[in-house]
């Protein structure tokens, strides 16, 4: 009994809350981390879907403000510096071909203005051909001295005439008294300016212009016909080395839908030439000058508000442009895709969302219906 008690007394000695601690210490069993990790499995694969939907469509709209960014600063630099400037939007194909290449924007380039030109003499001056009653073009007529003007160096037979790499050329704006712009468009020169004669460069514009604002000049600066008078020749920006910016990876400027007008698919990847990159072109007043006209790089004046739609590169589906399929569904007719939204009156810029599309009897008509709801809808993000 005496042999007893002490370790009876040992025992009940040991405190109740460091007993409950060393029976705890055992850890968890394995049924409770089975149970544990099927609740985790299952929350996972649940959420799994949401958030990738949540990255997918941050980066659609982080896109569509970095583009929007990027053409606000181009219309700004061509406010302050009195010159034309604009953004390039490249093709991660240039190849002739309608293919999920040729049909994405993925890199944006800066296009910087150059001076305008004003002649080769401090003297130089255009004469004006004013046109007979009711007439809509007019003549203009630089002078003929040797290599005033800088566009024709030399004769269109010779190697180094091209006419479409010249510094001035077809499409470039000319200012005249007033303040007025229009489009030159260069006749073909077949004489020898280059071998000093004194032949006549001549031009032509359009007096209806919607660059001329009225088909008349204002009074007070109406030349007389055959009155020579100065002018400033606004030639085409040049592609900057720098300021590049490209999409996030998998994110695109599907150029199937993108255009000009309420159902324009201008952009839209050719297959008889090389697909030539979008160039939008800002002009001192903030508005937007020229774009490109067609998928080949011609250019013109924007006759319609400008859609740039920005989805997924699994969207990219210019052979079957309706596709619905949940899974891969086109850009047009998935409503995570975006619409940027130029006016170019003003060359405002907004982001829009996609809008759902009733109608795939057509291009052009469900291009209507997707724009038509992406204009009236509100809008996600705006330039100032």
């Amino acid at each position: 009994m005496s042999v007893l008690m002490p370790l009876t007394q040992q025992v009940s000695s040991v405190p109740v809350e460091d007993r409950f601690i060393e029976r705890r210490s055992h850890g968890f069993t394995l049924v409770e981390l089975l149970i544990v990790m099927s609740i985790f499995l299952l929350i996972s694969a649940i959420a799994l879907p949401t958030v990738r939907t949540l990255i997918s469509d941050q980066k659609v709209s982080q896109a569509s403000r970095t583009i929007v960014a990027y053409l606000d600063e181009a219309r700004s630099r061509a406010i302050s510096e009195g010159r034309f400037v604009g953004v390039r939007i490249e093709r991660a194909s240039v190849a002739s071909a309608v293919d999920f290449r040729t049909a994405a924007g993925v890199r944006l380039r800066q296009l910087r203005g150059v001076p305008p030109y004003t002649g080769e003499s401090t003297d130089a001056n255009v004469t004006f051909v004013y046109p007979t009653a009711g007439a809509t073009t007019a003549d203009l007529e630089f002078s003929g001295v040797k290599n005033q003007l800088l566009l024709l160096y030399t004769d269109p037979t010779a190697s180094l005439y091209q006419k479409n790499t010249a510094p001035i050329k077809d499409g470039d704006l000319i200012e005249l008294p007033g303040g007025r712009y229009f489009r030159l468009d260069f006749d073909d020169y077949t004489g020898s300016l280059a071998s000093g004669g004194t032949d006549i460069v001549p031009a032509t514009i359009d007096l209806n212009s919607p660059l001329s604002g009225s088909n008349t000049f204002p009074v007070i600066h109406e030349p007389i016909d055959g009155a020579e008078v100065p002018y400033r020749i606004h030639r085409s920006p040049v592609l900057s080395t720098s300021q590049s910016v490209t999409f996030p990876r998998g994110i695109v400027v599907d150029a199937t839908y993108s255009g000009i007008g309420i159902d324009g698919n201008q952009f839209m990847p050719q297959s008889a030439v090389a697909n030539a990159p979008i160039d939008i072109v800002f002009g001192p007043d903030g508005r937007v000058e020229t774009i490109s006209s067609d998928a080949v790089g011609n250019r013109g004046v924007p006759d319609g508000l400008i859609f740039l739609c920005v989805g997924d590169s699994d969207g990219l589906q210019p052979t079957t442009p309706f596709n619905a399929d949940p899974r891969t569904p086109a850009n047009l007719m998935n409503l995570d895709s975006l619409w940027i939204v130029i006016n170019p009156t003003t060359g405002r810029c907004v982001v829009a969302p996609n809008a759902s599309v009733s109608t795939t009897a057509s291009m052009s008509a469900a291009l209507r219906d997707a724009r038509s709801l992406a204009i009236l809808s509100d809008t996600l993000d705006a330039s100032p």
